[in-house]
């Protein structure tokens, strides 16, 4: 029996999101999800993303990995992680911020929240993926989102609350980032700043910086404007230059040095399985 979890060889998933190069764009993901009130307000008070930046992003990073690329047991174990911590995740907004009063209630379990997490990350590597590495056809890009429907509904949502083609989900994630509901708050400004600028050693800070403007470049003006982010059309230009360069080197690395030994040990197991059951 095959145990590759629920993607495996052929899928578009193992083919994106395997690339170790797409995890640049990880902090454009944070940045949107916490940019929406109550996850910033929910990450601030019920996460160690304060305490321990990097600690929290490599335990989250895992579970990802394990989600994607582990057996279907791997799968079920991360997920089970994921909502079990998720559960103690609920409260109240202090303050009105953008759409939302004062005393909002807000819980990590609400598809409404579970929405927008998801999104974002789907969206961040269907928008890195050709700026880093190559283009993908419309078909590869429908499917890699059909395909990471079983991950969200793994961590609590239903096929209804996820759009239904991946043009919707483009256009959801263009609504959320043009409305109200996100907003600038002192949690999510200082979320936003721990985990770009973390305390580190200091030979490891010319890597914040590189990692702030990749940041800048890939966000949506909206997002770069919550957080008071400068974006100028030079900085763009030199960004496009540099992702041109980036573009003709990576594809041509051998796939070994394209992925992450984790990435490639969880699929390897997947194949030793088979294997060991031939």
């Amino acid at each position: 029996m095959k145990d590759h979890g629920y993607y495996g060889p052929g899928s578009a998933t193992w083919k994106i999101a395997s690339e170790a190069v797409i995890n640049l764009g990880g902090t454009r993901a944070v940045l949107m999800q916490i940019a929406h009130p109550l996850v910033a307000m929910g990450v601030s008070e019920h996460s160690s993303y304060m305490a321990d930046p990097f600690g929290r992003a490599k335990h989250t990073f895992i579970l990802g990995q394990m989600l994607t690329f582990g057996s279907i047991s791997t799968a079920h174990d991360a997920a089970r992680t994921i909502n079990r911590l998720h559960t103690h995740v609920h409260g109240k907004l202090p303050d009105a911020a953008g759409s939302y009063s004062s005393g909002t209630h807000y819980r990590a379990s609400d598809p409404e929240l579970l929405l927008w997490v998801f999104a974002t990350l789907i969206d961040t590597i269907l928008y890195t993926y050709p700026i880093f590495i190559g283009p993908l056809s419309l078909q590869e890009q429908e499917q890699y989102y059909q395909e990471s429907k079983t991950l969200g509904h793994l961590l609590g949502l239903s096929q209804e609350d996820m759009p239904g083609k991946v043009q919707d989900l483009r256009h959801y994630v263009s609504e959320m980032v043009h409305s109200d509901h996100l907003a600038a708050t002192p949690q999510s400004r200082q979320l936003a700043q721990q985990v770009l600028f973390p305390r580190t050693p200091a030979f490891l800070r010319p890597l914040l910086h590189v990692n702030a403007l990749v940041t800048s470049a890939l966000l949506p003006q909206p997002i770069r404007e919550i957080y008071g982010m400068e974006w100028s059309p030079r900085q763009q230009r030199a960004f496009e230059l540099s992702m041109r360069g980036l573009r003709t080197v990576v594809p041509r690395l051998p796939l070994s040095l394209r992925l992450l030994p984790i990435t490639q040990r969880l699929m390897r197991q997947g194949v030793l399985g088979e294997q060991k059951s031939g």
